[in-house]
This record gives structure tokens, C-alpha cells and sequence, in this order.
């Protein structure tokens, strides 16, 4: 299980770094569901026709902003794969994330979920701490408060 595993994550990568739009029909399934989550931004696609579409405009996105990514498979068994991703956004190397695959019996991919920050920073970092802050005032100003506490 572990080799197939690791070769469907290392498939992904390949995908993801080569924009391989068309590919993304060879790995899901034609009902499947897949849900990105990217610094909030929630994207949903329904069906293989759904999730081609939003896998092209990803690929443009990750092109236009020169985003590459290196995939580690963490772990797996017959029906999830779960892999996490690091990499750079405009050659700054911030980016991060982790999905979750689930497989039908054939092996295509019935549902995806990807959780991925473009640009994580250090809970030290004033830039991120202004982010949180103006995104978030009530949950910059809890942390701040609990965080002094330690």
C-alpha cells in the first residue's frame, strides 16, 4: 500500500508542478467532490467536469504567481492517502498545506479535501500578527491576551 501511496503522491506533485490540467480527469472519479481551502478561500467542484474546471483555474493561479510544491506522503491505508506540501509562492518559500484523498475501489479519487496556507509566517511575525489582526480582531486580540499569560 505504501508504494502505490507514495506514487500517487509523488503523481500529484507532478501534476501540480507541470500544470497538468487534462490529468486531473485520469484521477478522479466522475462523481467525485473535491474542496480546497486556501487561506480561507473555500472552492468546491462537484463532478469530474466541475473539478477540471477549478483544477485549471488553480494551475493558472499557481503559474501566474510561480507557485511550486514538494508533496510527502504522511500516511495511508486501501480507501485515504493523506500527504502535506511545502513550497514557494514567487520564490519565497512560505507556502503549506496537507490533503486528504479518498479512493473508491477502482482507485479513483471520490473526494479530495486541501487545506493550504500561501504565506505562513512565525507566530512572532508582526506582519502576520497585523494580518490576524485586521482579518480577525477578536481572535488576534484573544491570542495576544493568552499568550501574554504563558
Amino acid at each position: 500500500m505504501t508504494e502505490r501511496a507514495t506514487a500517487f503522491v509523488a503523481e500529484a506533485e507532478r501534476m501540480t508542478n507541470e500544470r497538468d490540467v487534462d490529468g486531473i480527469r485520469t484521477v478522479f472519479a466522475a462523481d467525485g467532490h473535491q474542496t480546497a481551502t486556501l487561506d480561507g478561500l473555500l472552492i468546491e467542484a462537484n463532478g469530474i467536469d466541475e473539478i477540471h474546471r477549478a483544477w485549471r483555474t488553480m494551475c493558472a493561479f499557481m503559474a501566474k504567481r510561480q507557485m511550486y510544491v514538494t508533496k510527502t506522503l504522511v500516511t495511508a491505508d486501501e480507501t485515504t492517502i493523506v500527504n502535506e506540501w511545502v513550497g514557494t509562492v514567487a520564490g519565497k518559500p512560505s507556502a503549506r498545506g496537507i490533503e486528504v484523498w479518498k479512493l473508491n475501489d477502482a482507485g479513483l479519487v471520490v473526494d479530495q479535501r486541501l487545506y493550504g496556507f500561501l504565506d505562513a509566517r512565525p507566530e512572532t511575525s508582526p506582519v502576520q500578527n497585523l494580518r490576524i489582526l485586521v482579518s480577525h480582531p477578536l481572535t488576534a486580540m484573544a491570542f495576544a491576551q493568552v499568550r501574554g499569560r504563558g
